[in-house]
């Protein structure tokens, strides 16, 4: 009989293996259960109890990683364009200079008071102060009439904006008035509401 472990050649009847050692002794209760000799049984896996509908399942949930906080950009206005001339001006030429700049505007509306005093409301888009100021001048400009001796520019960005209120700053135009011995034009201009800290004030006479 040859060993089919090690392939040594043995006596018919050897228990075990002269050679390796294993035994060679037929399993009889292994051939019983099969039918067959020689040939391993295999046993099937065990089945699995089917999981009742009602038995809670329970999920099986990763950690979630933490995620960084969403930082919104900041959004900046672009910086208003430096001013033509110096600001706020100290001269009638230096204001006159500022006109450079000014913006596309808007005639909102018109009216006269006690015959000798006219006010405009100009609608433009909200601008640097200095805009504000060479806007307000340019409106002047075109809209004065020499028959008024107070010519009031109020400039808004707000069409909706009280009519009583300016929000886009002021220029106030007063003709012949006495100083002393000498009668001068005199311009007063403000900046934004005129109530703000930061309030640019004018007063120059030609």
């Amino acid at each position: 009989m040859r060993c089919p472990y090690c392939k040594g050649v043995n006596a018919d009847n050897a228990p075990f293996c002269v050679y390796c050692g294993r035994d060679l002794r037929p399993t009889y209760t292994q051939s019983r259960l099969t039918g067959t000799q020689g040939r391993p049984t295999v046993t099937p896996p065990p089945v699995q109890p089917a999981r009742s509908q009602a038995q809670p399942t329970t999920a099986r949930v990763r950690n979630p990683q933490p995620q960084s906080p969403v930082v919104a950009p900041v959004i900046t206005a672009p910086p208003a364009p430096e001013p033509p001339a110096p600001f706020p001006p100290r001269t009638m030429e230096q204001l006159r200079a500022l006109e450079k700049g000014a913006l596309d505007y808007r005639v909102l509306d018109s009216s006269v008071s006690d015959g000798r005093k006219k006010i405009v409301r100009i609608v433009f888009s909200k601008a640097a102060p200095w805009q504000q100021v060479a806007t307000l001048l340019k409106a002047f400009r075109e809209q004065q009439e020499s028959r008024f001796e107070r010519i009031l520019i109020q400039g808004i960005f707000d069409p909706n904006t009280s009519i009583y209120a300016y929000t886009n700053g002021q220029l106030c135009f007063d003709r012949n008035v006495r100083l002393g011995a000498t009668t001068n034009n005199r311009y007063q201009i403000e900046t934004g509401s005129g109530l703000e800290s930061d309030s640019v004030r004018i007063i120059l006479n030609e």
